[in-house]
């Protein structure tokens, strides 16, 4: 199996558990409350009255305005180097995952984790984490961006820059269950959405859109 179907085998996957756990979910079914239950338990005991500030610190920088700023940037980047293709793909995915996300959260109206907050409650419903969706497409979609306009790139760097993103992803998730503002089956539901969105992006988009104007363009040059 290729890269790109590894890809989109890996995409299908997560767009079928995306729905079963939506359908888990709005069913409130007895193992998503067993899940939610076993991560709380063994994230809760790590609460700290010392460190809750900067988590709470570091959670915003995954809200919507952050994101904005971050795409603005990562947009104008694209423009001024001419990429509009790839500027427009990632655009693209950013706003189709945005709909998603807020429609489920609109259709799906779930309640959060009362009780269990250590900080002020966002305005709209909880499932699936929109600070999760942020991190995953808003930053870690950019960083794949960068890395495919600049494979010269060192290698040592390029291996950073790719772990950095998985580590911020990782954390932001753990920081809405540590403060209580999402269950845990929240932060794994935005991941799956946002896999079954970027991967075919990642796979099938980026090549068909991106690589072959990137050939084309250089072809022309050539001629």
């Amino acid at each position: 199996m290729g890269k790109r179907n590894a890809l989109l085998a890996i995409a299908a996957v997560c767009a079928v558990l995306y729905g079963a756990l939506l359908v888990s979910v709005a069913a409130n079914a007895l193992w998503v409350a067993a899940f939610d239950g076993a991560v709380q338990g063994a994230i809760f005991p790590l609460r700290n009255p010392a460190i809750t500030p900067a988590i709470a610190f570091a959670t915003e920088l995954s809200d919507t305005i952050p994101c904005l700023i971050v795409a603005t940037a990562m947009l104008a980047y694209l423009l001024v180097r001419r990429q509009r293709r790839a500027a427009g793909l990632y655009v693209g995915a950013l706003v189709v995952t945005y709909l998603l996300v807020e429609g489920t959260k609109f259709a799906l109206s779930r309640p959060r984790p009362i009780g269990m907050n250590l900080i002020e409650f966002p305005w709209n419903a909880s499932f699936p984490s929109g600070h999760t969706f942020v991190a995953v497409v808003a930053v870690g979609l950019a960083v794949f961006v960068l890395l495919k306009l600049h494979p010269r790139w060192p290698r040592p760097a390029r291996t950073a820059l790719a772990v950095a993103a998985v580590l911020w992803v990782a954390y932001i998730g753990f920081t809405r269950v540590y403060l209580g503002v999402h269950w845990p089956s929240d932060v794994l539901g935005s991941l799956l959405l946002c896999g079954g969105v970027a991967l075919p992006v990642a796979a099938l988009l980026w090549p068909r859109v991106v690589d072959r104007s990137s050939r084309n363009a250089s072809s022309e040059k050539v001629g």
